[in-house]
């Protein structure tokens, strides 16, 4: 089997992995949630795996001087509680930023025959990985970036994800959190948030106004999420900029994708 034959095959199984949760998802009600809830508000059990259909969530962490750090943030159509599966980390920690529409599937239950099949364990594992490379993402850039490049990481990661679900076409999006928030997100005071804010809209990169971003010059935005990096980071593939990938040719029915990713499939990830 050459290397291009062995990345199909893997492709293939990731896409029938892919089919098999997303039915399983729509074979479960929906659910309506109001923004500020915890998703374990109404749940009968804390082993439930979400997969956010509308709207935006976020997890985060207390401190014992009332401090709340933001670790991660949800976009629509996001698998949210996989670690379940593992008991690695509790939903109890999972907020609502908007009001969100969800199906919900039992993670012992519900995914113990899922995951004895290969393609299905083969995508979790693969969604799994995706979240772990963008929390990777986030510690490098908080460790190593000035507050533009933060915040440029940030804004070009969500813009990122909501292309990948076909959300939007073109360089806008809303942005539900408030400047506290991103503060949390990307450890740094509002103070500091507000006036990078302002030097980024006065040089014409990015605004935010009224939690609608606009990406005013896309090149420019990129070049600050590596301007502050050391070189042997800035050197190696970025996330939002990778050097063309392996193309490969699949059946009509399943189509064509990048290395990196599955054929765009609008509200499943």
């Amino acid at each position: 089997m050459t290397p291009s034959t062995g990345l199909v095959a893997l492709r293939n199984e990731l896409v029938l992995g892919r089919h098999a949760l997303r039915a399983r998802f729509h074979s479960t009600p929906l659910r309506t949630l109001a923004a500020g809830e915890l998703l374990t508000a109404a749940a009968s059990s804390s082993n439930l795996i979400y997969h956010l259909v509308e709207g935006w969530a976020f997890q985060f962490r207390d401190f014992a001087d009332g401090h709340q750090a933001i670790v991660d943030v949800y976009t629509p159509g996001e698998v949210i509680g996989l670690d379940a599966i593992f008991r690695t980390r509790p939903l109890e920690k999972v907020m609502t930023l908007t009001s969100i529409i969800t199906t919900v599937i039992d993670a012992e239950s519900g995914l113990s025959d899922l995951m004895a099949c290969r393609s299905t364990a083969l995508y979790i594992a693969w969604l799994l990985g995706r979240r772990q490379r963008r929390s990777d993402h986030l510690l490098a850039a908080i460790s190593s970036l000035d507050a533009r490049g933060r915040l440029a990481t940030m804004m070009l990661d969500f813009y990122t994800r909501l292309r990948r679900q076909s959300l939007i076409a073109r360089g806008s999006y809303n942005l539900p959190l408030t400047q506290v928030q991103i503060g949390s997100y990307l450890g740094m005071t509002v103070a500091h948030v507000n006036r990078v804010l302002r030097s980024l809209r006065d040089e014409q990169i990015v605004n935010l106004e009224r939690h609608c971003v606009t990406i005013l010059d896309l090149a420019r935005l990129r070049t600050l999420t590596e301007s502050s990096l050391p070189d042997a980071v800035a050197s190696q593939r970025s996330f939002h900029n990778p050097r063309p990938p392996l193309e490969v040719r699949l059946p009509p029915e399943i189509g064509s994708f990048q290395s990196t990713e599955l054929p765009a499939t609008s509200g499943f990830p």
